[in-house]
């Protein structure tokens, strides 16, 4: 019997699922009980003994109090959803323009591309906790105030913004990208390699093809650059929603955090938080991956 051939497609898809391994193998093998236990405890309530802890089947009433008694949580969850409807494609059009800059021929361009690239390393850690530090030194130096790693000197645009008769929407979403511009700066290093790799894959015949026609950079930008760079913006704004939701400043991050923290009988009223805010997050991945598919034709 002949052996049927792969097709390239298919060699493809193997490939990526073979890179995809180690990934497979370490949530089996290191994620995969913890987050059963951690499901286990949001419908259990957890008491302590001397031998450990047990836990006790209640049902549904850790979420019933995330929801009903527990006011923060449903403020804090509106409140991040809400910043990230402009946290995000902020993020994605400065890792875009930072890519698209060093995708151009100077002097020295590698090692500009490592200084932009350096926050990423320096983003954890001791030299994350240092950084955090001076800011809130500096802060008490100057009279600032400190609100999620960042000073706020946004109170000149505010005041610009609502005597010139912008709405309080508008003026809330400049002051948050102003507050918050440093620290999207400092987390575009991944998104910003990823958009070069993609930049750097656009053949340049189609721009002299574009030139010959008498299309401008403009032009070149709308037909050309994002159309081919569509694939690589899905998932720099997959990446970028995943970054910016588990975020540990984020304030439904730090109220697990801290309600963990706290005693051992919250574990179950946390992880109903966690499992709640991972569906959230789940459902917004799910939406936005099939609005792309109907965008692209199915080729997600």
């Amino acid at each position: 019997m002949k052996r049927r051939r792969m097709s390239l497609t298919a060699k493809s898809a193997w490939t990526a699922q073979l890179f995809i391994l180690p990934f497979y193998l370490g949530f089996l093998f290191f994620f995969l009980s913890p987050m059963l236990q951690s499901l286990r405890m949001s419908f259990s309530d957890i008491s302590v003994d001397v031998t450990g802890y047990s836990m006790a089947w209640i049902g549904f009433k850790n979420f019933r109090t995330a929801f009903l008694e527990d006011t923060n949580f449903t403020t804090n969850l509106i409140g991040t959803l809400t910043q990230m409807v402009w946290r995000i494609p902020v993020t994605l059009f400065l890792s875009l323009l930072f890519a698209m800059i060093l995708n151009q021929k100077f002097k020295g361009r590698i090692f500009v591309r490592a200084i932009f690239f350096m926050p990423v390393i320096f983003a954890s850690g001791i030299a994350l906790q240092l950084f955090n530090d001076d800011i809130i030194v500096r802060s008490a130096l100057t009279g600032g105030t400190v609100t999620g790693g960042s000073i706020q000197y946004s109170t000149s645009l505010k005041t610009f913004m609502m005597e010139s008769g912008f709405g309080t929407a508008i003026v809330d979403i400049a002051t948050g990208v102003s507050d918050s511009l440093f620290s999207m700066v400092w987390r575009v290093g991944v998104q910003m390699i990823i958009f070069l790799a993609g930049l750097q894959n656009i053949s340049p015949s189609l721009y002299e093809a574009s030139s010959i026609e008498g299309a401008g950079s403009w032009e070149n930008l709308w037909k050309i650059t994002l159309p081919v760079l569509s694939p690589i913006i899905f998932v720099n704004l997959i990446y970028t929603i995943i970054d910016n939701f588990t975020d540990s400043g984020n304030v439904i991050m730090r109220q697990i955090t801290q309600l963990i923290g706290q005693q051992v009988n919250k574990l179950g009223l946390a992880s109903s938080f966690a499992w709640t805010y991972f569906a959230v997050i789940g459902i917004i991945l799910a939406v936005i991956t099939l609005l792309y598919r109907k965008l692209s034709g199915g080729e997600a």
